[in-house]
């Protein structure tokens, strides 16, 4: 996609109609996931509705009956099981990876998924990978679910929220692509929090996922600018 930005050829302003198809053909999205893949709805609904210029080729689980994969065949999207059991986690990254790539995936996306990933995966789809953590990064990094928005409240935050980041060897230490607040409320449990940010997830990836596709993030960004320069967005 950005990429396209940096090829020059002799006659290539005969052909501009090329790069142009290319840049507004549909992102390919390949998600990880081992819940009920609730956020990934959001982007279901953008992507029916239009308003976000992608496709999920194919969503991978570690788990047979989980209801991300239920949530991807009603929708017709391909949905693969890898059974998990017995397999280093090496082996396991490399057939996952070998469906993303047979999907011919451009962004993979992390929704729910209860796995740590090999440092080969990691290496293998480097800045085209990004994950969701339910509190604004650096702070509350490594913990997951509930246990993070305990730990917001126990703090004395002001206010919380949800951050999308590449995915690195550190895990939640990738940059930031996106974050999105909410204010903590007098009184917030962590169940009460969970229901401010967990909406927020599905747009946050969707900005990410634009902010890859036209190459302001990931590895089509202009030199200088990193893997990725956060976009902030205001309190909810």
């Amino acid at each position: 996609y950005a990429a396209l930005r940096l090829l020059r050829f002799d006659g290539m302003h005969y052909r501009r109609d090329i790069g142009h198809r290319a840049l507004t053909l549909p992102l390919r999205l390949g998600v990880l996931g081992s819940t009920r893949g609730s956020t990934m709805q959001v982007l279901l609904d953008a992507i029916g509705a239009g308003s976000l210029n992608a496709e999920i080729a194919v969503v991978v689980s570690n788990k047979s009956d989980t209801g991300i994969l239920d949530r991807a065949r009603r929708y017709g999207v391909e949905a693969v099981h890898v059974p998990a059991k017995g397999k280093s986690r090496a082996s396991y990254d490399l057939e996952v990876s070998a469906v993303l790539a047979e999907h011919d995936v451009d962004l993979v996306l992390l929704i729910g998924y209860m796995r740590i990933l090999s440092p080969a995966f990691v290496a293998q789809w480097r800045n085209r990978c990004l994950n969701v953590h339910p509190s604004l990064l650096p702070d509350f990094a490594g913990g997951m679910d509930l246990a993070v928005h305990e730990a917001v409240i126990a703090a004395g935050r002001a206010e919380s929220g949800c951050t999308v980041h590449f995915v690195t060897e550190e895990v939640d230490g990738g940059p930031i692509a996106v974050q999105l607040r909410a204010a903590v409320a007098p009184g917030e449990t962590p169940e009460s929090l969970k229901a401010k940010v967990q909406p927020l997830e599905g747009q946050a990836f969707m900005q990410a996922i634009e902010r890859f596709r036209v190459g302001e993030i990931g590895p089509g960004a202009s030199a200088g600018a990193g893997a990725a320069s956060p976009s902030f967005y205001g309190a909810v």
